[in-house]
């Protein structure tokens, strides 16, 4: 025996602490460690090999599993799953058989990892598409090949000095656009569609280099934000899209409905940024920041070609909530709603304070606009001490437009809220808050003067527009009430009007709230001008700011056949309808009266097709719209009255089919306005612009 054994062997031959069971403490930690000696595995004891207790029973304690060699088809190892083909190396494994693929063994075969090979793959498409949008002056040069379908961001695609650049560059971002699919490079791990690099911003298939990102965003804040002052012009665009990505994109998407160098730009957002919006809301815990996308995408909501697709009114329901439930409408108090402390002072809680002042502003235009009632909060929170109590000092533009939509919730709440009488008769008491809300009226004109902004002007002209619908709830109209809806109605076109010889031509970038009030103040014109009333106002003024309303609805729109085109087409189709021979004073009386201030709107719409189709049963309408040849009556005209304009002219052969009045009931009359865009043939196409 060797002299180094001898050191750690007993007297017996054994060692001196070998046992047939390991310690219960024993780790592989210990039985891994290099340092500690291991039993005697390798030695043999050809002395004692047949004494009872012999060591042979012990399996040896290694730190490797002994054995014979296992082998397993390329395939098993590749998704790690047991292979029988030890059994019988003849023949292909159970598993490959039955897959009905091939069955090898090699011996330098090494599992390869998808997910790591694709991510390196997308790197190296990342770091080309960097390559291509830095070179800018190689860009317009470059032929596009098959292989640069999945790009965007290349210059020429939206814009470029040679006008064949800017043609061929729409029919690849028409057509190659919605072929690219996210792949695991462009995801978050916590499963968004979105993804950035230092230089590119992407939204699924969407790539902007950071030279287009930031002239959106000066596109944003020079004609979007005097309508909504919400963010911070100061700010780099990677600093909102690293704060929250669905803001920055929601400034993306509101800057590109006008944006000539991004043309179809807006149309390959709209899939992928409601994906981002519906999947960010769903998320929790939120950011108030998301609130800001909200108020924005509020403000200008994506074009729609129906009402049904338009989810403003719950988007701003959802608005409101996530404020409360970030505590914005206790922005002093704001850890009683957060887990983390905040001080009672500084940037962040004026921040947070203004975001819940917008809220409340975009909510009112909202509710205004749609016929609802609002869901703002003008508590305490909101009133000039707890303004200067929290150290905020808005600025006046902002202070005069809060100072608006609370009067405008003052006339919701007292004239539009109560139970809608049967008699058609306005109470003494609701004309006395009217004649209150008036004296109101005059003496925030009388405060601001001339001191206030032609955005504002047009606010506070909308904020009368609401209060003079009144009239049209009782039957006891009186002539002057009538006469101060017409100068109301023609102060706010004109003022409307204006903002198209502003500069930048500010009509095209205004808001919702001022495109449904058009709608309302066109609507109100129409009936006043069709009715014996025409008699006491000027007809001729009455019926050039009533063509003016119908340009200033397609200089909104931002694509073709969207909801302010097809209500121009609306409202021109209704006027060259003429008016009812026994019309009278009806014309003025409404029988929708639960749509607020918007009440007129839904029954001008819901007595011109009555007019043109009689009430029938349902099986009469279903005869109808099965066969297509039985047509509605035919339009009678007048002379007298119509709008001369041929753009406002439709061909003889307009509703030959009746495609208009095919709606089965009157049930759709309260769901906004389906029942008037729905009916409208998509194919029809759009009068030329005035």
């Amino acid at each position: 025996m060797d002299l180094e054994y001898r050191g750690i062997l007993a007297q017996n031959g054994f060692p001196p602490h070998a046992n047939l069971i390991s310690p219960q403490g024993t780790s592989p930690d210990l039985r891994d460690n290099p340092r500690l000696s291991r039993p005697l595995t390798g030695f043999e004891f050809s002395s004692r090999s047949s004494e009872p207790g012999d060591m042979e029973k012990t399996p040896p304690i290694t730190g490797k599993r002994r054995g014979g060699c296992r082998k397993a088809c390329n395939e098993c190892k590749q998704q790690k799953l047991r292979c029988d083909i030890v059994q019988t190396p003849a023949d292909a494994c159970s598993r490959c058989r039955r897959l009905h693929i091939e069955c090898k063994v090699e011996p330098s075969f090494r599992r390869i990892s998808k997910r790591k090979r694709n991510a390196e793959m997308e790197r190296e498409i990342a770091d080309l598409r960097q390559r291509l949008s830095s070179d800018g002056s190689h860009v317009h040069t470059v032929e596009p090949r098959a292989s640069d379908k999945v790009s965007q961001c290349s210059e020429d695609m939206y814009y470029g000095p040679d006008p064949a650049n800017i043609s061929r560059g729409r029919t690849m971002s028409a057509k190659l656009e919605p072929q690219t699919l996210a792949t695991p490079l462009t995801m978050h791990s916590d499963g968004s569609i979105l993804s950035q690099d230092d230089s590119i911003w992407r939204l699924e298939d969407v790539s902007l280099s950071r030279q287009r990102v930031a002239r959106l965003f000066d596109q944003f804040f020079k004609y979007y934000h005097p309508f909504l002052p919400l963010l911070n012009p100061q700010k780099q665009p990677e600093e909102y899209l690293r704060r929250c990505p669905f803001q920055a994109w929601s400034i993306i998407c509101v800057a590109s409905r006008r944006a000539p160098s991004e043309p179809g730009l807006l149309s390959a957002l709209s899939g992928p940024f409601s994906r981002l919006l519906w999947s960010t809301i769903t998320s929790v815990p939120q950011d108030y920041r998301v609130v800001k996308g909200l108020c924005l995408l509020c403000t200008w909501p994506l074009p729609t070609t129906s009402q049904r697709t338009d989810a403003t009114f719950m988007l701003c329901g959802l608005m409101m909530q996530i404020s409360m439930q970030l505590g914005l409408h206790r922005p002093v108090q704001a850890e009683e709603f957060t887990t983390f402390r905040m001080e009672g002072q500084g940037e962040a809680v004026k921040d947070r304070l203004q975001t819940w002042v917008i809220c409340n502003i975009v909510a009112q235009n909202v509710a205004t606009g749609y016929g609802q009632p609002p869901s703002t909060i003008y508590d305490w929170a909101l009133e000039p001490a707890s303004l200067r109590d929290a150290d905020y000092h808005p600025p006046e533009d902002l202070k005069t437009r809060l100072r608006i939509e609370k009067f405008c919730d003052r006339v919701t709440k007292s004239l539009y809220s109560s139970r809608p009488d049967p008699a058609e008769f306005i109470s003494s008491e609701k004309l006395l808050i009217s004649q209150l809300l008036e004296n109101e009226l005059r003496e925030m004109e009388l405060d601001y003067g001339r001191n206030i902004s032609a955005i504002n002007m047009i606010h506070l002209r909308a904020a009368e527009l609401h209060l003079r619908y009144f009239v049209f709830l009782g039957s006891n109209a009186r002539s002057d009430d009538l006469t101060k809806l017409f100068i109301a109605t023609t102060s706010f076109l004109g003022r409307v009007l204006d903002l198209e010889t502003s500069p930048g031509e500010l009509i095209g970038h205004a808001t919702n709230y001022i495109l449904q009030m058009i709608i309302s103040a066109a609507f109100a014109l129409m009936k006043l001008l069709k009715s014996d009333f025409r008699r006491h106002i000027d007809f001729e003024h009455g019926k050039l700011l009533f063509n003016g309303a119908i340009s200033a609805l397609r200089r909104i729109s931002v694509m073709d056949h969207d909801r302010p085109v097809r209500l121009a087409d609306i409202l021109a189709q209704m006027w060259n309808a003429g008016a009812p021979e026994d019309s009278g004073d009806d014309t003025l009386l409404i029988k929708v009266r639960c749509r607020m201030s918007m009440s007129h709107v839904y029954d001008t719409v819901w007595r011109w097709r009555h007019r043109f189709r009689p009430l029938k049963g349902t099986e009469d309408t279903q005869v109808m719209t099965a066969n297509p040849n039985i047509s509605t009556a035919a339009v009678p005209r007048q002379s007298d009255g119509s709008l001369e304009d041929p753009a406002l002219m439709y061909p003889p052969n307009f509703d030959q089919e009746g495609a208009f009045f095919n709606e089965a009931g009157f049930s759709e009359v309260f769901d906004s306005l389906n029942w008037v865009f729905d009916g409208f043939p998509d194919s029809f196409p759009a009068p030329p612009a005035i």
